[in-house]
Order: structure tokens, then sequence, then C-alpha cells
């Protein structure tokens, strides 16, 4: 059977990498810094939200997971977290500025509360911020691709970059000097990011442009975890 109409166009136009079907070409490599950068945080403003996965060791050696949702606003980016620690699955917030954790039935118990949340940080003296004030600080930190990206900017040098695939995607892939700490990232078409590994831990974007909505818990509902 002969292929007829746009079909005969979209096969033509395949052989020569042209239909609108074909997969986007991942962007040039940038070996500047500060172009790589501008160029991250252009896409990562343009999609403005995203679904992650990320994985790293605490210092305790305890394993740790995350899948979150987030919403990238510059110092006012939020996450709703799933963070399994060691076996243990814990739900938190980050919103506004503050870390929030929502405590489970037979922490609501020990803590004599009719809270569900309350506040964790990494200085604090109370039992759920010593143990996890810290370390979720740091992995909100690491979730962050802005301030992965202000990283770059500020102190980045781009060590090497090559054309990659990831996930059957076309990227760019680059390996980073941040400061003395060494990094990698990749890039998509759109210049945003789908991979980093920073130190121990491996972070995994996708589903760029979702529509993600995150808001803190309501007063009445958090409570005070000392």
């Amino acid at each position: 059977m002969r292929a007829t109409g746009f079909a005969a166009v979209c096969t033509a136009l395949l052989l020569l990498g042209g239909c609108s079907g074909a997969e986007k070409p991942a962007a040039p490599p940038l070996n500047d810094a500060a172009q790589l950068a501008a160029a991250a945080a252009a896409g990562t403003q343009k999609a403005r939200s995203s679904k992650i996965a990320l994985e790293t060791t605490a210092e305790d050696g305890r394993k740790v997971v995350v899948t979150s949702s987030g919403l990238y606003e510059g110092p006012n980016s939020k996450f709703s977290m799933v963070a399994e620690i060691a076996g243990e699955k814990r739900d938190l917030i980050f919103a506004d500025g503050v870390l929030y954790y929502h405590l489970s039935d037979a922490q609501v118990q020990e803590l004599k509360t009719d809270k569900e949340w309350v506040k964790i940080t990494a200085g604090g003296k109370d039992a759920l911020s010593s143990a996890n004030g810290e370390l979720m600080t740091d992995v909100v930190e690491t979730l962050d691709p802005t301030r992965t990206i202000d990283r770059i900017s500020k102190s980045g040098k781009v060590t090497k970059s090559e054309q990659a695939d990831v996930n059957g995607a076309a990227a760019t892939h680059y390996v980073l000097d941040l400061g003395g700490a060494p990094a990698e990232l990749w890039l998509d078409a759109e210049q945003r990011p789908v991979r980093v590994t920073l130190g121990k831990a491996t972070v995994k974007y996708d589903s760029w442009a979702s529509d993600v909505v995150i808001i803190a818990p309501p007063p009445e509902a958090v409570g005070d975890s000392r």
C-alpha cells in the first residue's frame, strides 16, 4: 500500500529528521558555567514545577528515598514530600520557608497532642528535629534545582560536557566543579534538569510543568514537637 497525504510527507520528513513526531535533539553543550546556569534557570522558570525522586545516604548510614512534587519560585520554592528513611515513611511539606512534619498516630499519642503536624528545624533541640531536622533540611536544598543552579552561577566550573541519553530522551550531560564539590547535571532539550548528582545524592526530575499546588498546613493543625 502506498503512503499518501500526511503519512507520505511525514515519512519523507522523518528520513530528513524533520517530522514533528521526531525526538527533539539535545541543546548544544555550554562550556561556560554562567551561561549554563542562565540556560538552566530559564528552562526551570518556564516550566515552574515538576515531579522529583531523590536517593541518598545520610551521614549515619541510613538510606533515604524521597518522592516529591516541587513548585519552583526562587526563595519561595515549595515541596510536598514522602520521605522513606531506613524503611520508615514520613510525609513532609516545605512551604513559606518552613519544614512541616506529619505525625504518625503513635507520635500523636507519644506527644499527647491533637495536632497532625509539627515544624522541624536543622538546629532544633526537640526529638524530631534532632533526629531528622538537619537531614531533611539538606534534602530540601538538594531537591531544589534553583539552589543547584545558583551554586553553578556563583562557583561552578564546567569540566566536561557531552551529548547523552536519559531514559530514551536526548540530553546534555555536564560534569561540574562546584567550588571543590563534584557534581553532574543532565539537561533536556528545553534546558530543564532531568538528573543531578551531588555527593551521595542523585535527583531525578520529570513531568515538568505539572499542575502542582502546595499549601502549608493550617496553623490550627500545627503543634509543638517538644
